[in-house]
Protein backbone atom coordinates (compact mmCIF):
# COMPACT_ATOMS: atom_id res chain seq x y z
CA UNK A 1 0.00 0.00 0.00
CA UNK A 2 2.83 2.64 0.92
CA UNK A 3 4.76 1.50 -1.88
CA UNK A 4 1.55 2.96 -4.10
CA UNK A 5 1.16 5.78 -1.59
CA UNK A 6 4.60 7.35 -1.32
CA UNK A 7 5.30 8.08 -5.56
CA UNK A 8 1.74 9.76 -5.19
CA UNK A 9 2.69 11.23 -2.31
CA UNK A 10 6.43 13.08 -3.61
CA UNK A 11 4.05 13.72 -7.34
CA UNK A 12 1.59 16.25 -5.17
CA UNK A 13 4.42 17.73 -3.16
CA UNK A 14 6.47 18.85 -6.52
CA UNK A 15 3.03 19.87 -8.10
CA UNK A 16 2.75 22.27 -4.56
CA UNK A 17 6.21 23.99 -4.89
CA UNK A 18 5.75 25.12 -8.58
CA UNK A 19 7.74 22.03 -9.84
CA UNK A 20 9.61 19.90 -12.55
CA UNK A 21 6.95 19.77 -15.53
CA UNK A 22 10.28 17.51 -16.75
CA UNK A 23 13.60 16.27 -15.99
CA UNK A 24 15.37 13.91 -18.38
CA UNK A 25 19.56 13.66 -17.74
CA UNK A 26 21.45 12.81 -20.61
CA UNK A 27 24.51 10.83 -20.34
CA UNK A 28 26.69 10.02 -23.37
CA UNK A 29 26.98 6.85 -25.15
CA UNK A 30 29.13 3.93 -23.03
CA UNK A 31 30.65 3.18 -25.55
CA UNK A 32 33.27 5.96 -27.15
CA UNK A 33 34.86 5.75 -29.96
CA UNK A 34 38.56 6.76 -30.57
CA UNK A 35 37.55 8.59 -33.85
CA UNK A 36 34.41 10.57 -31.76
CA UNK A 37 36.82 11.59 -29.46
CA UNK A 38 39.61 12.76 -32.18
CA UNK A 39 36.45 14.74 -33.95
CA UNK A 40 36.06 16.36 -30.81
CA UNK A 41 39.07 17.86 -29.88
CA UNK A 42 39.35 19.18 -33.79
CA UNK A 43 36.11 20.82 -32.24
CA UNK A 44 38.47 23.24 -30.15
CA UNK A 45 39.11 26.75 -31.02
CA UNK A 46 41.16 27.01 -34.17
CA UNK A 47 43.81 28.06 -32.85
CA UNK A 48 44.30 25.72 -30.22
CA UNK A 49 43.58 23.26 -32.72
CA UNK A 50 46.84 25.08 -34.73
CA UNK A 51 49.01 24.78 -31.55
CA UNK A 52 47.95 20.89 -31.33
CA UNK A 53 49.43 20.19 -35.20
CA UNK A 54 52.58 22.61 -34.44
CA UNK A 55 53.13 20.10 -31.79
CA UNK A 56 52.21 16.97 -33.38
CA UNK A 57 54.89 17.89 -36.43
CA UNK A 58 57.18 18.21 -33.75
CA UNK A 59 57.20 14.66 -31.96
CA UNK A 60 55.65 12.80 -35.69
CA UNK A 61 57.66 14.58 -38.05
CA UNK A 62 56.04 17.14 -40.78
CA UNK A 63 54.87 14.54 -43.52
CA UNK A 64 52.15 12.95 -40.18
CA UNK A 65 51.28 16.53 -39.36
CA UNK A 66 50.90 17.51 -43.10
CA UNK A 67 48.54 14.09 -43.17
CA UNK A 68 46.62 14.82 -40.25
CA UNK A 69 46.00 18.56 -41.52
CA UNK A 70 44.49 17.47 -45.07
CA UNK A 71 42.62 15.09 -42.98
CA UNK A 72 41.15 17.55 -40.47
CA UNK A 73 38.01 18.43 -42.13
CA UNK A 74 36.99 14.90 -43.00
CA UNK A 75 37.85 13.66 -39.48
CA UNK A 76 35.65 16.94 -38.53
CA UNK A 77 33.04 15.83 -40.88
CA UNK A 78 32.46 12.39 -39.65
CA UNK A 79 33.14 11.42 -43.32
CA UNK A 80 36.69 9.57 -42.49
CA UNK A 81 36.89 8.09 -39.33
CA UNK A 82 40.62 8.60 -37.06
CA UNK A 83 42.20 5.41 -36.78
CA UNK A 84 43.92 4.30 -33.87
CA UNK A 85 47.20 5.65 -34.21
CA UNK A 86 46.07 8.76 -34.80
CA UNK A 87 44.43 8.67 -31.42
CA UNK A 88 47.31 7.72 -30.26
CA UNK A 89 49.36 10.16 -30.90
CA UNK A 90 47.08 13.14 -30.09
CA UNK A 91 45.18 11.98 -27.16
CA UNK A 92 48.10 10.03 -25.65
CA UNK A 93 51.33 10.43 -26.53
CA UNK A 94 51.29 14.06 -26.98
CA UNK A 95 49.77 15.87 -24.31
CA UNK A 96 53.47 14.68 -22.44
CA UNK A 97 54.31 17.87 -24.45
CA UNK A 98 51.81 20.16 -24.11
CA UNK A 99 51.70 22.86 -21.66
CA UNK A 100 49.09 23.28 -18.90
CA UNK A 101 46.64 25.35 -20.20
CA UNK A 102 46.53 23.62 -23.98
CA UNK A 103 45.97 20.83 -21.64
CA UNK A 104 43.57 22.39 -19.86
CA UNK A 105 41.94 23.56 -23.13
CA UNK A 106 41.72 19.86 -24.42
CA UNK A 107 40.00 18.85 -20.58
CA UNK A 108 37.29 21.69 -20.56
CA UNK A 109 36.47 20.15 -24.35
CA UNK A 110 36.41 16.35 -22.90
CA UNK A 111 34.12 17.82 -20.24
CA UNK A 112 31.18 19.86 -22.31
CA UNK A 113 31.00 16.82 -24.90
CA UNK A 114 31.25 13.52 -22.56
CA UNK A 115 30.00 14.70 -18.85
CA UNK A 116 26.36 13.63 -18.37
CA UNK A 117 23.93 16.63 -18.82
CA UNK A 118 20.40 17.34 -17.28
CA UNK A 119 16.96 19.19 -19.51
CA UNK A 120 14.44 20.66 -16.89
CA UNK A 121 11.43 22.72 -17.53
CA UNK A 122 9.84 24.59 -15.12
CA UNK A 123 6.77 26.65 -14.58
CA UNK A 124 7.00 29.15 -13.13
CA UNK A 125 5.52 33.49 -12.46
CA UNK A 126 7.37 36.65 -11.92
CA UNK A 127 6.67 36.44 -8.32
CA UNK A 128 8.14 32.76 -7.57
CA UNK A 129 10.51 31.84 -10.04
CA UNK A 130 13.74 31.95 -7.48
CA UNK A 131 12.23 29.85 -5.40
CA UNK A 132 12.22 27.12 -8.24
CA UNK A 133 15.31 27.98 -9.98
CA UNK A 134 17.04 28.92 -7.58
CA UNK A 135 17.66 25.74 -5.96
CA UNK A 136 17.66 23.99 -9.10
CA UNK A 137 21.08 25.94 -10.22
CA UNK A 138 22.49 24.90 -6.84
CA UNK A 139 22.19 21.26 -7.68
CA UNK A 140 23.70 21.95 -10.95
CA UNK A 141 26.60 23.88 -8.89
CA UNK A 142 27.32 20.90 -6.96
CA UNK A 143 26.73 18.54 -10.42
CA UNK A 144 30.02 20.68 -11.81
CA UNK A 145 32.29 20.01 -8.91
CA UNK A 146 31.16 15.95 -8.77
CA UNK A 147 30.91 15.64 -12.37
CA UNK A 148 33.23 13.27 -14.12
CA UNK A 149 34.51 11.92 -17.52
CA UNK A 150 33.16 8.01 -18.36
CA UNK A 151 36.01 5.66 -17.02
CA UNK A 152 36.34 4.30 -20.61
CA UNK A 153 37.88 7.67 -21.36
CA UNK A 154 39.42 7.81 -18.59
CA UNK A 155 41.41 4.42 -19.32
CA UNK A 156 42.52 5.46 -22.32
CA UNK A 157 43.66 8.79 -21.12
CA UNK A 158 45.88 8.06 -17.86
CA UNK A 159 47.30 11.68 -18.08
CA UNK A 160 43.96 13.14 -16.88
CA UNK A 161 44.52 11.67 -13.42
CA UNK A 162 47.66 13.22 -12.98
CA UNK A 163 48.37 15.71 -10.38
CA UNK A 164 48.25 18.83 -12.63
CA UNK A 165 44.92 17.64 -14.11
CA UNK A 166 43.26 17.18 -10.48
CA UNK A 167 44.01 20.55 -10.10
CA UNK A 168 42.86 21.63 -13.53
CA UNK A 169 39.34 19.48 -13.01
CA UNK A 170 38.74 21.73 -9.43
CA UNK A 171 39.46 25.36 -11.42
CA UNK A 172 37.08 24.04 -14.89
CA UNK A 173 34.84 23.29 -11.75
CA UNK A 174 34.67 26.16 -10.35
CA UNK A 175 34.56 28.20 -13.55
CA UNK A 176 31.50 26.23 -14.00
CA UNK A 177 30.25 26.82 -10.70
CA UNK A 178 30.65 31.01 -11.58
CA UNK A 179 29.20 30.85 -14.67
CA UNK A 180 25.99 28.95 -13.37
CA UNK A 181 25.71 31.86 -10.84
CA UNK A 182 26.13 34.00 -12.66
CA UNK A 183 23.45 32.79 -15.32
CA UNK A 184 21.24 33.06 -12.24
CA UNK A 185 22.06 36.88 -11.33
CA UNK A 186 21.41 37.92 -15.16
CA UNK A 187 18.25 35.51 -15.12
CA UNK A 188 16.87 37.85 -11.57
CA UNK A 189 17.99 40.88 -14.39
CA UNK A 190 15.85 39.48 -17.31
CA UNK A 191 12.51 38.55 -15.66
CA UNK A 192 11.01 42.03 -15.23
CA UNK A 193 10.91 41.85 -19.30
CA UNK A 194 9.89 38.53 -19.62
CA UNK A 195 6.91 39.15 -17.29
CA UNK A 196 5.96 41.61 -19.15
CA UNK A 197 6.42 39.88 -22.50
CA UNK A 198 4.05 36.99 -20.93
CA UNK A 199 1.49 39.89 -19.45
CA UNK A 200 1.25 41.48 -22.52
CA UNK A 201 0.97 38.48 -25.32
CA UNK A 202 -1.60 37.35 -22.88
CA UNK A 203 0.49 33.98 -23.47
CA UNK A 204 3.09 31.42 -22.54
CA UNK A 205 6.54 32.89 -22.59
CA UNK A 206 9.60 30.48 -22.55
CA UNK A 207 13.08 31.21 -21.65
CA UNK A 208 15.88 28.61 -22.28
CA UNK A 209 19.17 28.75 -19.21
CA UNK A 210 22.28 27.22 -20.79
CA UNK A 211 24.33 26.09 -17.87
CA UNK A 212 27.84 24.07 -17.92
CA UNK A 213 25.61 20.79 -16.76
CA UNK A 214 22.54 21.33 -18.08
CA UNK A 215 19.52 23.38 -19.62
CA UNK A 216 16.87 25.48 -17.48
CA UNK A 217 13.41 26.09 -19.69
CA UNK A 218 10.84 27.72 -17.91
CA UNK A 219 7.24 28.69 -18.86
CA UNK A 220 5.87 31.65 -17.63
CA UNK A 221 2.01 32.42 -18.42
CA UNK A 222 0.78 35.76 -18.39
CA UNK A 223 -2.59 37.19 -17.46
Amino acid sequence: MWCLLIPALVLLLALACGLFLSRRDVSRPRHIRDSDVVRVILGLDPAVVDELFELYAKEFGAGAARYARRTRRKWEAGEVRANRRTFERLLVRLPALMSFDLKCEVLRKLREEFCPVGHYELRVTAEDWRGSVAPLVDSLVQKSYASELPRQLERRLQWLAADDMRVARAILAEAQARESRNALELLGRELPEIARLAETGGGRVTHTIRLPSGTITLKMKGD
